[in-house]
């Protein structure tokens, strides 16, 4: 059985990533956003900071870093990937529902596990794809310094994330086959997570019933880890403890979607809301 739903779930991979492969434009569009809004976010801090040592120094005290590109552009990355996911996988569901194949695939003998995470792979590739090209930028063009080992252990760091990032959009996924609404929902969400993930500056701004919040969610702590990382050179056994939440948080994530796509199937079933739009 475990064999069979294995082979499905790579078949459900297969299937989003050679649809995505029909459109390379969305690849020129993960490189275009990334680059370009937090770029708007550095003029801004530029043009308010105007070259002013007490306003860099503030800056750092309250980031840990000097580096205001780079602060910016690591929040950027992972807004984005967030993106991508509420987008990608956490949209797929929906997708059937509209095509009219969502009630073909509750027919066929998988784990609905594979239902509901099959489609999250093939969006890994664009998120790495993405992080590449901005590793690249914040190298050459801002100049932070970007080792082999800065490199490695932020994609382990990542590596760490990735099941996070499947919770949420499996749990998006879940309430969008129950509410029927993407696109409001997807925005929505995205305000939320860029007012309190610190995306843009620190958390430690926030009142302090918003940092409570804001700790309950793993892209806050996967944008301070990487930004750890990468702009203060931290080790990996010095996030030792934060990783370990984030882990936990993962798990959770991941136990919520499952239970609240049971939930949901199991109304379905009784109101014949599947097939509906």
């Amino acid at each position: 059985m475990l064999a069979a739903d294995l082979r499905a779930f790579y078949a459900a991979a297969l299937k989003e990533w050679r649809i995505m492969r029909r459109y390379p434009t969305v690849f020129i569009g993960i490189l275009f956003w990334p680059l370009i809004l937090p770029g708007v976010y550095v003029l801004q801090a530029n043009g308010f900071g105007a070259g002013d040592g007490q306003a860099l120094h503030a800056f750092a005290a309250r980031t840990g870093t000097l580096q205001v590109a780079g602060f910016l552009y690591v929040g950027g990355a992972i807004y984005m990937w967030l993106s991508v996911v509420l987008w990608g996988p956490g949209s797929a569901l929906r997708e059937e529902q509209t095509r009219g194949s969502l009630e073909q695939q509750f027919l066929t003998p998988v784990s609905r596990l594979v239902l509901l995470f099959g489609s999250a792979p093939a969006h890994l590739v664009q998120a790495f794809w993405m992080f590449l090209v901005i590793g690249i930028v914040l190298g050459t063009l801002f100049h932070v310094p970007i080792g082999a080992g800065t490199a490695v252990r932020a994609l382990v760091v990542i590596a760490i994330s990735v099941p996070a990032f499947l919770g949420l959009g499996a749990l998006f996924a879940a309430l969008v086959l129950r509410f029927k609404e993407v696109n409001g929902t997807v925005q929505l969400l995205r305000g939320v997570f860029q007012v309190l993930c610190g995306v843009t500056f620190p958390i430690v701004v926030l009142p302090l019933w918003a940092q409570a919040i804001a700790v309950t969610l793993p892209p806050t702590h996967v944008i301070a880890d990487i930004r750890s990382v990468v702009l203060s050179g931290a080790s990996l056994p010095s996030l030792a403890p934060d990783l370990l939440v984030l882990t936990g948080l993962s798990a959770l994530m991941c136990v919520m979607a499952a239970l609240v796509f049971q939930r949901c199937e199991r109304d379905s079933r009784r109101n014949g809301a599947l097939g509906q739009y």
